[in-house]
């Protein structure tokens, strides 16, 4: 017996996703995880507070021009509560 098609997840279906979960939508299929720990946030908040002024802002020796970005996922859920 063949399954039913699945329907493709949609911009829409990221808000159905719980406080303490992400997601993502990879070829129609929404993906959702678990948030990174509070160890892994303050981690990344580190390290990105020491790689961004030289490698993006070009201070002290660094080349400059670099585009990071830190924890991409969470940039739906701040602009949904924005508005």
């Amino acid at each position: 017996m063949t399954e039913p098609a699945k329907r493709r997840a949609a911009y829409k279906d990221l808000f159905s996703i719980p406080d303490n979960m992400t997601g993502e939508i990879i070829n129609g299929e929404l993906i959702v995880t678990t948030r990174p720990s509070r160890k892994h946030a303050i981690a990344a908040s580190r390290l990105g507070g020491a790689l961004v002024p030289p490698y993006d802002f070009g201070r002290g020796d660094g080349p400059g021009g670099w585009i990071i970005i830190i924890e991409p996922a969470d940039s739906v859920w701040r602009r949904h509560y924005r508005s």
